[in-house]
């Protein structure tokens, strides 16, 4: 993917879950708890993913440089 096109996709997802948050918290201290509680139910799933497929990417970098730099040539 064009490094730009991800820097867009990264801005809008943190956008996303920081407008999910304060969202979330205003309805649910507004007397709204069931909605406010969906919205943060969505924050976390959100969250966990974005987490997930980080760390995913950072353990398969870290194996491809290990990798790399033990090939003999």
């Amino acid at each position: 993917m064009d490094e730009k096109k991800y820097g867009k996709w990264q801005v809008l997802a943190i956008i996303l879950m920081i407008a999910l948050l304060v969202a979330a918290f205003v309805l649910f201290f507004s007397g709204h708890y069931m909605v406010g509680f969906v919205l943060f139910g969505v924050f976390m799933l959100l969250l966990n993913f974005v987490s997930s497929w980080k760390a995913l990417n950072n353990s398969e970098y870290v194996y491809l440089k290990n990798h790399k730099n033990n090939v003999k040539w």
